[in-house]
């Protein structure tokens, strides 16, 4: 098994916590989700970028079966207690998700993987000229959107933008 999960400091004094296997699938993701969100024509390459953002969960879930460290699927398990310790304010912290964020990782990639199949269904004979495949993967989109934002509304409230020490 690899470890991803670099022990030394960068030279500025962070701790490097996801490996570049984890980066990549991250920012694929984003970048996938983003041009699907522009490219809202249900066309081929709209079609196309749908199912390499399934694919890339899929690899990264791969990845988590091998790593270690922050990218594992280890870190990646929800627990009901440790996410209510954690709201009240008595969980410890940790160097990579928090449980708010292990949850919203499981919601945001069920959220793409549910958006590949309705738009694989809305493909299908089985259901031509039938809105309620494409009605759902309208919701789903929206839904995805609106929690990709408020993750990156969460994420953004956490960067220091000053260092405590200084």
């Amino acid at each position: 098994m690899t470890d991803s999960r670099p022990r030394e400091p960068a030279s500025d004094g962070r701790i490097p916590v996801w490996d570049a296997a984890v980066r990549l699938s991250h920012w694929a993701l984003a970048g996938l989700v983003l041009f699907d969100f522009v490219v809202d024509d249900g066309g081929y390459v709209h079609r196309v970028a749908g199912y390499v953002a399934a694919g890339v969960i899929a690899l990264r879930l791969a990845w988590a079966a091998i790593a270690r460290g922050e990218g594992a699927i280890a870190t990646l398990k929800p627990s009901f207690a440790r996410t209510l310790d954690y709201l009240r304010g008595g969980a410890r912290r940790t160097i990579g998700h928090d449980p708010l964020g292990v949850w919203m990782v499981w919601l945001l990639w069920a959220l793409v993987l549910l958006l590949a199949v309705t738009g694989w269904m809305s493909r299908l004979d089985a259901f031509w000229g039938d809105d309620r495949v494409h009605a759902v993967h309208a919701v789903l989109a929206d839904i995805l959107i609106v929690a990709v934002s408020g993750a990156t509304d969460s994420t953004v409230d956490r960067i220091p933008l000053a260092d405590a020490n200084q």
